[in-house]
């Protein structure tokens, strides 16, 4: 076996250290095999025990966490996520078989290899020929759905053009046609012919105005306020009364079982990656005491969801293995942490470390009228997630991220904060009825926007977007700003 540590954040993220030899020691002090700046000298030891690899917390009262909670000794799968102290750097361990690691550089050669070796080692051929074949499905499966994401990322960017396109079309026709009506206008005899072009061009000169003022509201918002707004990112899991958390189930090949019915089977006695849900969506500095809004069902991913309904009636409860805030100009990561949840509204706070940071907190609309049906609104947000930025990208960057970091939305997340490419969209609209509950309004959106604030004309945040109906014209709907302020005790700070 191949054993490494790969830095997921610290110091030393995006290194990997070899663990050429077993024990290991991981800590902060000079000598140790894997050196952590920032945590306690001896922190945890990794063992060898039979065929495990045990991870032992070192005593230093700092905790040493798997999967989100803490541990004293546990057995170390590939893809298992170590915090050392919590909130602190985050390894991610890796397990890897040797003969897979050198077929994946010329699995054909290797075969050659051992072809060659005789009949003598017909066995290992047998055994050997079954790893490269689950290694060529691995690779085929992760080339294919690299190609799908590419190919999302692409429909997205000829949406965008197309949405850019069509609205700078209708600019020019009405730039166009004002044109022609001041020519007809300047040819016109006097009378009622006259009076029906003015008519007809003060028509047409607002609808420009309109259309030019939407676009640069948006803008506007963006240069001013764009980067409060964060992109959220998160993973949860399931864990069992024992703390132990459900796992993928592995063949004797490496390869994920599958049920009668075609799903993916997990258990916690398997011996797989733990199995993890993937969340995306948006939200917002509201106050600088660190305060960040968006929606319960975000902040509580399990919120209303009818698998984790029905793993909890059989003992398994959901937990966040991590929850990030990603905000344009702050090139990593911050850990976000729920702090209320309404019980009424779709509606959450999260808790930020944003000190020392120059990110803006969002002017909020306090008083009773400032959301007024027929007005015009401004949504951001990250809608489509990372398809939409990624879209916005250049696309050699964007098959260099692909290349490079997969398709996991952890590292490609990290490698856009790294460029410093986390910007969110805006689309507007108008207010169609506002109620005690709800601002209905028609701006586009769609899975990932959830969360992100709505601008009045005055820019300032009215609501907090949390669901559409497309069935009903495209309403979105969003929760009346005055009730996230409840959530933190009364007006921002």
């Amino acid at each position: 076996m191949k054993l490494s540590l790969e830095h997921l954040s610290g110091a030393r993220r995006g290194e990997v250290d070899a663990l050429a030899s077993l024990p290991a020691t991981i800590g902060s002090a000079p000598g140790t095999q894997v050196l952590v700046p920032g945590v306690a000298p001896l922190h945890a030891r990794i063992l060898r025990e039979g065929d495990r690899v045990v991870l032992r917390d070192a005593g230093s009262g700092q905790l040493t966490l798997l999967a989100g909670a803490a541990v004293h000794e546990v057995t170390l799968h590939d893809g298992d996520i170590l915090e050392l102290g919590s909130g602190g750097p985050r390894l991610r361990f890796h397990r890897v078989r040797r003969v897979q690691l050198l077929a994946h550089k010329d699995f054909r050669i290797v075969l050659a290899l051992v072809l060659l070796a005789g009949a003598g080692l017909g066995a290992w051929t047998y055994r050997l020929n079954r790893q490269v074949a689950a290694l060529e499905q691995q690779l085929r499966a992760a080339e294919a759905e690299r190609r799908r994401l590419a190919a999302r990322v692409e429909e997205e960017r000829r949406k965008q053009r197309a949405d850019h396109d069509s609205l700078q079309s209708r600019i020019d026709d009405s730039r166009q046609r004002e044109e022609d009506l001041r020519q007809r206008l300047a040819e016109a005899a006097e009378g009622s012919e006259v009076r029906s072009l003015n008519g007809e061009l003060r028509q047409v000169r607002t609808r420009l105005v309109t259309l030019e003022g939407e676009r640069a509201a948006g803008e506007r918002i963006i240069r001013g306020y764009g980067a409060g707004v964060c992109l959220l990112q998160g993973s949860y899991a399931f864990f069992d009364a024992k703390g132990r958390p459900l796992r993928y189930r592995l063949d004797s090949s490496g390869q994920k079982v599958r049920e009668a019915d075609g799903s993916v089977a997990v258990g916690v006695e398997g011996t797989g990656p733990v199995h993890a849900v993937d969340c995306v969506g948006t939200g917002f500095l509201m106050d600088r005491r660190g305060y960040v809004v968006t929606n319960r069902h975000l902040a509580e991913p399990w919120w209303k969801n009818e698998t984790a309904e029905a793993l909890a009636r059989d003992g398994f409860k959901p937990r966040f293995l991590s929850l990030r805030a990603f905000f344009p100009k702050v090139g990593e990561a911050l850990k976000a942490e729920p702090f209320r949840v309404s019980p009424t509204f779709d509606l959450a706070v999260l808790r930020v470390d944003v000190k020392g940071r120059q990110i803006p907190d969002l002017p909020l609309e306090l008083g009773d009228h400032g959301a007024v049906p027929g007005q015009p609104v401004v949504v951001v947000g990250y809608p489509t997630g990372l398809e939409a930025i990624l879209a916005k990208t250049d696309s050699s960057v964007v098959q260099e991220i692909l290349s490079s970091q997969g398709t996991s939305n952890e590292r490609i997340t990290e490698a856009l904060a790294d460029r410093g490419l986390i910007r969110p969209s805006t689309t507007q609209g108008h207010i169609g009825d506002v109620t005690s509950t709800d601002v209905v309004f028609d701006a586009a959106t769609t899975q990932g926007g959830s969360g992100g604030p709505v601008f009045n004309k005055s820019r300032r945040v009215i609501a907090v977007e949390y669901a559409m109906l497309p069935q009903f014209a495209g309403n979105s709907y969003g929760v009346p700003i005055r009730y996230a302020l409840e959530l933190i005790g009364g007006p921002k700070r």
